[in-house]
């Protein structure tokens, strides 16, 4: 009995610390937010829904970068086609060109000192970005750098969902089919790109680059980058939500809204607005399905139309607002994103485009299976339970 109370006081002692060191690192966060404000501005873009084409030619516009690489990650893993990048990025190097190579010190916790060594050899400029320490340890731990950019010769930019790992090529025998978006841009838009790449990069290394060049190629649709620190980012999507007059198709992998935001959707139902939701049928990480069951049923309640993705995993974070506009990145439609994550996302304001990624929406609805009363009558204790558990950890998914 004695054992058993000095476990729980244990327990609850580490807990409060835990609860305290959030506590005290959010309002830290809240204090020293950095927000890159971003005006309109024009570019062009290629739209990638699969890993196969996107590597391809990212990798070949990195073979024929001729000054300078800067690339970013969320993840890149130890498997064939991080393999591939990193000799890449290595042989540019070598060749005299400038690289410089950052990635999240959790989400690419799989790039060891060995790794990092054979990097710097190699001439390339290294750096874990958003690395965990004191104080706020644990809230730090949370707060995850997850933008993914490249930008070649100060001319070209990609940005978007897809990190670097085979199963972003669809290789994972248990995920399959791997559903993404990412955009190859041009024109003065890189140049914003550039501006949060080296936001990041001063922040983690101490370096200013106080010199972007402007492209030479200013492009000719009108777009816009959003480089939210968590918190903007929420505004960002309610902007979105509130303009709209007759649809709202978001596409994510995880659906856990702030009530701020759920109660925007149930405010545009109400006014007659068509609200249509994508998730995956499979989940990728512990609790994140059953902790937006509840946000998807009231959507469906209150008259929207909620799929769950079928062909493979759905990773795509895509919002189209009436035909007329888009926004994608990087940001899921969660709390992480919302709250804690660094995310970068492109709204676009091309209706032909626009109306091309509509109809790409809709297709990925032709391979769901709908949200409905049959559906939830499956839900066994153990689904209950495990929602329940969800509810509770809410802020850190």
């Amino acid at each position: 009995m004695y054992a058993l109370i000095v476990i729980i006081s244990i327990i609850f002692f580490i807990s409060c610390l835990l609860f305290l060191d959030y506590q005290l690192g959010k309002r830290n966060h809240i204090k020293n937010l950095r927000f890159l404000d971003f005006e309109p501005t024009t570019g062009d873009y290629n739209l990638y829904t699969n890993g196969d084409q996107l590597f391809t030619d990212l990798f070949d516009d990195l073979r024929h970068a001729k000054k300078q690489i800067n690339v970013m990650f969320f993840i890149v893993k130890d498997d064939d086609i991080s393999h591939e990048l990193l000799e890449l990025l290595k042989k540019k190097a070598q060749e005299g060109l400038r690289v410089r190579l950052m990635v999240d010190r959790i989400g690419s916790f799989r790039i060891n000192k060995a790794t990092v060594k054979q990097l710097e050899q190699a001439g390339i400029e290294f750096t874990f970005s958003s690395t965990p320490k004191f104080p706020f340890l644990y809230y730090r731990i949370q707060r995850r750098n997850h933008r993914k950019i490249t930008i070649i010769d100060d001319e070209i930019g990609y940005v978007g969902g897809f990190n670097m790992g085979r199963e972003y090529l669809g290789r994972d025998a248990e995920l399959g089919n791997w559903r993404d978006y990412h955009l190859r841009l041009i024109g003065d838009v890189v140049k914003d790109l550039q501006i949060t790449f080296f936001d990041d990069w001063y922040l983690n290394t101490g370096e200013s680059y106080d010199h972007i060049p402007e492209p030479t190629s200013e492009g000719s649709k009108e777009v816009e980058i959003t480089s939210t620190d968590g918190g903007q980012l929420e505004d960002v999507f309610m902007t979105l939500i509130q303009q709209a007059q007759d649809e709202i198709f978001i596409g994510t992998p995880y659906f856990i809204p702030s009530e701020r935001l759920m109660k925007a959707l149930l405010s545009a139902m109400d006014r007659g607005v068509d609200v249509k939701v994508i998730v995956p049928m499979k989940a990728d990480h512990l609790f994140v399905k059953e902790a937006g069951l509840p946000y998807l049923s009231r959507v469906r309640k209150a008259g929207g139309e909620v799929y769950f993705f079928d062909l493979g995993f759905y990773h795509a974070k895509v919002i189209i607002i009436d035909q007329e506009l888009c926004d994608i990145g990087t940001a899921n439609f969660d709390r992480r994103s919302l709250f804690l994550n660094k995310e970068v996302n492109t709204l676009i304001f091309n209706k032909r485009f626009v109306m091309d990624l509509r109809l790409a929406y809709l297709r990925d609805v032709q391979d769901s299976q709908p949200f409905d009363d049959h559906y939830t009558q499956l839900f066994n204790l153990g689904t209950k339970i495990r929602i329940g558990l969800a509810y509770l950890v809410r802020p850190l998914l």
